[in-house]
């Protein structure tokens, strides 16, 4: 039986947002549309030339009327005050309206408390979705650590709210049930995903001199990490070149560095590209690159498996990314290091048989993890809440 829903999306970024969250949440949802789903989007206009409403594949988007700037703080984080604002803007949206179910973001946590007001008041079910569970992570990664006991505080209240919990990866599924103490019935582990029809149908040549970041410049991505080891890289290969695909609050902080590191040359930043650029990107370079310490899976890894380009990830107890690669056989886990990064960087360019394995290993690994199975596992599960 086909089962139609009106549904509620509460999220605070959302394209042209580029973000990993933004991303799962359109390529998830445009496809749930298709499906005959009826989905408003409400988030947060970061720019006056996005529009306060709109259509974006299939979904109604609504934004804040009023421009939160500064929503996306300097350091990566989010600003208190603009948090507020757009979690009043959710709970006055949301009121008159009737919706069969509520989805939310986990991050930032404030919107998620209205959205159960509304779940309880009009008596329908909500379902949260977690991309990571900081839970003692707060001490290493919020700017001031006195906010940090409240902001455990704050995920565990939130963490009593929905009706369902969806989380990103069994990584962040196993916190949510070991750290959070969440009922496993009612944790549904459903992976981020790529497009490999868009994958399949672009094809370009490889370049065995080019390494590639792709990701927000945030922060824990730790981008500093990988540029000095580059530093160390080229000494030895002298035209190997990386390119940074994205942007985020750190961009002119790393290119600063850059600049008078003596590396110029040796990195080029892109900024945020299009899907099929993306593609171009990766499928024509050698090996990726993820120093970030703090995933709760990694789309952008996914991304580079479907390329079938060699990936090396850190070794972080705030990573999933690590077991992915762990799983699939595709990269190296290394130290937090630049000196780790850079000889695993170098195992990988000395080495062309350990190039091609990790090229196969990828390739096949990653077709499991697809929007289309991201969006079927996400229908199910609605139409048996609703």
């Amino acid at each position: 039986m086909v089962v139609y829903l009106d549904i509620a999306l509460v999220t605070e970024t959302f394209e042209p947002f580029k973000g990993g969250s933004a991303k799962r949440y359109l390529e998830v949802f445009k496809r749930l549309s298709k499906k005959g789903f009826n989905i408003d989007v409400y988030t947060v206009r970061l720019k006056p030339s996005w529009l306060i409403h709109e259509e974006i594949e299939g979904l109604n988007v609504y934004r804040t009327e009023t421009v939160l700037r500064n929503f996306i703080t300097g350091d990566g984080f989010r600003s208190v005050r603009e948090v507020l604002i757009y979690t009043y803007w959710v709970y006055k949206s949301l009121r008159d309206k009737d919706y069969d179910l509520i989805e939310a973001n986990h991050c930032p946590i404030f919107p998620t408390f209205p959205s159960k007001l509304y779940s309880i008041f009009k008596n329908v079910p909500l379902s949260i979705t977690f991309h990571e569970v900081w839970y003692d992570h707060w001490y290493r990664y919020v700017p001031n650590k006195v906010y940090a006991p409240l902001g455990i505080i704050l995920e565990k209240t939130m963490s009593k709210l929905p009706d369902a919990y969806i989380s990103v990866s069994e990584y962040t599924s196993s916190r949510l049930i070991n750290l959070l103490k969440i009922d496993a019935d009612k944790v549904y582990t459903i992976p981020n995903g790529v497009d490999l029809n868009l994958y399949e149908s672009i094809d370009v040549d490889r370049d065995s001199t080019r390494i590639i970041y792709l990701g927000r410049l945030n922060p824990h991505k730790r981008l500093e990490d990988l540029l000095n080891a580059m530093k160390i890289v080229v000494k030895r290969y002298s035209d190997v070149r990386l390119d940074v695909v994205g942007d985020g609050p750190m961009r002119r902080v790393y290119e600063s560095y850059v600049n008078s590191n003596g590396l110029k040359k040796h990195v080029v930043f892109y900024g945020s590209l299009s899907d099929a650029e993306v593609v171009r990107m990766l499928k024509s370079s050698y090996v990726y690159v993820l120093p970030s310490i703090r995933e709760g899976q990694s789309i952008t890894t996914l991304e580079a498996m479907a390329a079938g380009t060699p990936q090396i990830i850190v070794n972080s107890d705030g990573s999933g990314a690590r077991y992915l690669i762990e799983e699939a056989g595709s990269g190296f886990t290394v130290d937090p290091s630049p000196y780790s990064i850079a000889e695993a960087i170098m195992r990988i360019l000395d080495d062309r048989s350990l190039w091609l394995k990790f090229h196969r290993n990828s390739i096949s690994y990653v077709r499991y993890y697809t929007w289309d199975r991201a969006a079927e596992e996400h229908y199910k599960l609605y139409r048996n809440l609703a």
